[in-house]
């Protein structure tokens, strides 16, 4: 809908006081404090600024985040500016947090016309999973999952990105919510091509965690080929070894390439992909030609003489 006259005035003060707000939280930690500390996540859920259909208010003359006309995305975008702010900062939020109720609303913005919005609910739920499972049960019994899962495979980059970001989170801290994430192997192998290295390296990181707490999501991940797709990123961009030093040191400096690594040795403790890996020998092959390109204190040698020694662990 949109607003007008008296109400298109509002609008304009809400939209500006939320952006006022989220500055503070973001900027100035001792303000992010105060901000708790006065119930201004009370005001979040009293007010419901985290609402979906906020996202479909329109004001004349306004500009949303992500590009698109609307007071309401204002509003909702610098809400969840401020719950991720909190949740990244400290754990010491996490409970007042909880008390906000927060994944329904959440999983209603993963689902929003808004490619910004659906960015910032991602970023949202990385965040309030980074320090602790204490939002697992929450998110599993909302059917969070389901909405966020498929936003690895969106057409905005930034989407993509955070969603990958936040099914890694989701996998950290305990093998709860596996089965439903289950369903995000084969995008997060697809992102493992993306041109955004942050984004690949998010979604090697996500393999990793699929498989850091158990051996649940082992077939599956055999079953794609995620062993192949974490190999191949690494081994595509290994530079020749002739190459000149700026190669080199673009490739040591990659982070998909490290957390790919490290995600291979996560793999390889478990007895079903360490046999695959040991079949053939060119994960051997690899890490051997890492150890031999790289310095002994890079955290590519490091990560490859990991992967070495949990395949003959």
């Amino acid at each position: 809908r949109r607003a007008g006259g008296v109400g298109e005035l509002w609008w304009r003060a809400l939209a500006a006081s939320m952006q006022l707000l989220s500055a503070l939280v973001l900027h100035h930690h001792s303000l992010a404090h105060e901000f708790v500390l006065k119930d201004g996540l009370q005001l979040v859920v009293s007010q419901r600024l985290l609402a979906s259909e906020l996202t479909r208010v329109e004001v004349l003359g306004a500009q949303a985040r992500d590009g698109s006309p609307g007071g309401g995305a204002h509003v909702v975008v610098d809400a969840l500016l401020m719950i991720s702010q909190l949740s990244r900062l400290s754990k010491e939020y996490y409970p007042a947090l909880v008390r906000m109720d927060l994944a329904p609303d959440l999983r209603a913005l993963l689902s929003c016309e808004h490619a910004g919005v659906r960015a910032k609910a991602c970023n949202a739920v990385g965040n309030l999973a980074r320090h602790s499972s204490s939002f697992y049960e929450a998110i599993r019994h909302s059917s969070l999952l389901s909405a966020l899962v498929p936003l690895c495979s969106d057409a905005d980059s930034a989407c993509r990105k955070f969603a990958s970001f936040a099914v890694g989170n989701c996998a950290f801290h305990s093998d709860l919510l596996y089965p439903g994430l289950a369903p995000a192997v084969p995008r997060l192998l697809r992102l493992l091509d993306d041109d955004d290295e942050k984004t690949r390296a998010n979604a090697a990181g996500a393999i990793g965690n699929l498989v850091r707490n158990s051996g649940e999501l082992c077939a599956a991940m055999l079953e794609h080929g995620a062993l192949q797709a974490l190999h191949r990123l690494v081994d595509s961009r290994r530079p020749n070894p002739d190459a000149d030093a700026g190669a080199l040191a673009r490739f040591v400096a990659d982070s998909s390439v490290k957390i790919a690594l490290f995600s291979l040795g996560n793999l390889a403790v478990h007895r079903e992909c360490r046999e695959e890996l040991h079949a053939s020998p060119r994960t051997l092959e690899l890490c051997n030609a890492l150890m031999g390109l790289c310095q002994r204190d890079d955290m590519i040698h490091k990560y490859a003489q990991r992967l070495l020694l949990k395949l003959n662990g």
